[in-house]
């Protein structure tokens, strides 16, 4: 007899506890299959089966939870293959260990796996000529929400920052995945959705219809782009031969693909896309691997159905829970890390440049510079405006000339809070302070998180370069360097961890800040010009036209402490130069051969 268990989580729930746990092991490796029962109330007349499979030596008390899967169609767990898809890849050391949620489909599955409106708080209905569609899917949406994701996070080692959380499923289970992606955006970060069917329309009239109408696309023609989130969708190539606009183009991957690029009729867009939202996109992730918010793959010779979305699992699994991120476009070696975790910020993606002399000189030791924003740091594609600050090619050229030590740069990307990471919490006083940003209104400072994320760098990020990388690890080999906000958590940086950094590159910093609080604390709270450099400069055009009342406090309050200019202090204007990644490439050599020259 199974034990009963009632959990008052947010609209409650009861989970029946099976009375066993059941093995799934390959030769080397063992993960374990947690049998819930849970009551989904609206949804289903019985209790859904929940199959937990947690990852090989499970921690319940680890440092760092464990992001979470949730799978939309958990009945199909065998069929798909993905107990063994997931034995493979983590013998093969190739993703980090993950929570994989399994929900059995509800009863009424064409009911549940559809679109909601959770504003409205109601279910997108879809009448189709094999029923309606999505009646049911606000209450399931809803259910796996607040009751099965706190459930979860109740009763495993998890990590519940949106970057952590995933949802994946195949057809209609696609649609609902992306519909939870899409409407939860505070609890799913992650979407995978295998030949999802974004065919589903309003009206059904004619081809036309169906194409002007379909509700996916209005679903996110008329949304707000939900910051930090990534997509992964596939669609076989052999998936069906309908094609209803005459395009060429099969409709299960003309959906998708509008989903993502946007719907056009010749040039014009008829109905936003992901593209037009903001977010980056690759339409050919199968052949040119990336690292785009929204990706395509398309698995040749691949249908609707069980083997075909098996074989799309390894490429999304890898895609999702990677330790290695798609390689840079960049001069030099680049290692790239994916989704970093951390025990006190939301997890990213970090790049380590190598020096040219790395792999020939086995027994070298090297200083090592961290620098914030780390996609705009190596590779133009990634870079918020198209235009990367080209460190990699000037440290090359500056080594080469002889005008800069060697050195390892570690690009640590920011995320959606950016903000709140990049900004000084110590010197905040008050309950919010104005962002010095037309149009960004205020930012709260019980938001403000730059504690933990400097927590990140110092006890987390930086243990793990020194022992996987050959580095000089002591305060005068270490260095931190950022622009505008980043300039900001650098100087930070420096002030909290004096014995850990012993040179700070302040790029456009962006003092306005709360009408320069943070220029008061440092009057108190600066590292010893003995042993640290400090590196100011900003431009006089956009943003930057504000910096220099600013900034010549700060010279002031810099030399009273004993820096000095030219030796262990330099404050630099360039007329002229904006507020932007273009500007900061053109003068990056100058902040680097300060910090590293010889």
């Amino acid at each position: 007899m199974s034990l009963l268990v009632c959990v008052a989580l947010l609209g409650g729930g009861c989970v029946h506890d099976a009375p066993r746990k059941a093995s799934a092991e390959d030769s080397t490796r063992q993960s374990t299959i947690d049998v819930l029962q849970v009551d989904a109330p609206g949804v289903a007349p019985a209790p859904l089966r929940v199959r937990v499979l947690l990852p090989p030596r499970y921690d319940a008390k680890a440092a760092i939870g464990y992001p979470v899967l949730y799978v939309n169609d958990g009945q199909d767990l065998e069929a798909v293959g993905l107990q063994a898809t997931l034995a493979t890849l983590y013998a093969q050391g190739s993703i980090r260990p993950v929570i994989v949620v399994a929900i059995d489909m509800p009863p009424d599955r064409m009911g549940a796996y559809g679109l909601s409106e959770r504003a409205q708080s109601r279910s997108v209905v879809a009448q189709t000529k094999y029923g309606p569609i999505g009646t049911r899917a606000h209450a399931y949406s809803e259910w796996l929400a607040k009751t099965l994701v706190p459930m979860i996070d109740a009763r495993y080692r998890t990590r519940s920052t949106p970057d952590a959380r995933a949802v994946l499923g195949w057809s209609l289970g696609a649609l609902n995945a992306f519909n939870l992606g899409w409407q939860y955006p505070e609890l799913f970060g992650r979407v995978g959705a295998f030949s999802p069917s974004f065919w589903l329309s309003a009206e059904r009239g004619d081809a036309q219809q169906v194409q002007r109408t379909r509700l996916v696309q209005r679903m996110v023609d008329s949304s707000a782009p939900r910051n930090g989130a990534r997509y992964y969708f596939a669609v076989g190539t052999q998936e069906e031969t309908d094609d209803r606009d005459g395009d060429g183009v099969f409709d299960a991957l003309d959906d998708a693909r509008d989903l993502v690029e946007g719907w056009k009729e010749g040039d014009a867009v008829q109905a936003k896309g992901l593209r037009q939202l903001g977010y980056s996109v690759n339409l050919d992730y199968t052949r040119q691997p990336g690292r785009q918010d929204a990706v395509l793959a398309t698995l040749e010779g691949g249908q609707h159905n069980q083997p075909s979305w098996a074989r799309m699992l390894p490429s999304f699994l890898t895609w999702a829970y990677g330790y290695r991120a798609p390689a840079l476009s960049a001069t030099g070696h680049v290692d790239s890390y994916q989704d970093v975790p951390s025990a006190h910020v939301p997890a990213r993606n970090v790049d380590v440049w190598l020096p040219p002399g790395y792999a020939a000189h086995p027994h070298k030791r090297y200083p090592v510079l961290y620098m914030h924003d780390g996609q705009n740091l190596f590779d133009p594609a990634l870079s918020y405006i198209g235009v990367d600050w080209g460190v990699d090619e000037a440290m090359t050229k500056l080594v080469a000339e002889g005008r800069a030590r060697e050195a390892i740069v570690v690009g640590i990307w920011n995320t959606p809070l950016r903000l709140q990471e990049y900004m000084p919490r110590k010197p905040v006083t008050g309950e919010s302070l104005a962002i010095g940003v037309e149009g960004m209104g205020d930012l709260p400072a019980a938001s403000i998180i730059s504690d933990g994320y400097l927590d990140f760098i110092v006890h987390e990020l930086k243990p793990f370069i020194d022992t996987s990388y050959r580095t000089r690890a002591g305060r005068d080999d270490t260095f931190v360097m950022g622009s505008s906000m980043g300039g900001l958590i650098s100087l930070y940086a420096a002030a909290e961890y004096p014995d850990v950094f012993g040179g700070v590159g302040a790029v456009s910093t962006h003092w306005p800040i709360g009408n320069g609080v943070v220029i008061d604390w440092l009057g108190t709270h600066l590292p010893d010009p003995r042993t640290h450099r400090l590196y100011f400069d900003h431009g006089t055009a956009t943003l930057d036209a504000q910096y220099a009342p600013f900034q010549q406090r700060v010279d002031a309050i810099v030399r009273e402490h004993g820096y000095r200019d030219g030796r262990n202090f330099s404050s630099r204007v360039f007329p002229g130069a904006e507020h932007s990644e273009r500007a900061w490439r053109s003068r990056v050599e100058v902040p680097l051969e300060f910090l590293l020259g010889r």
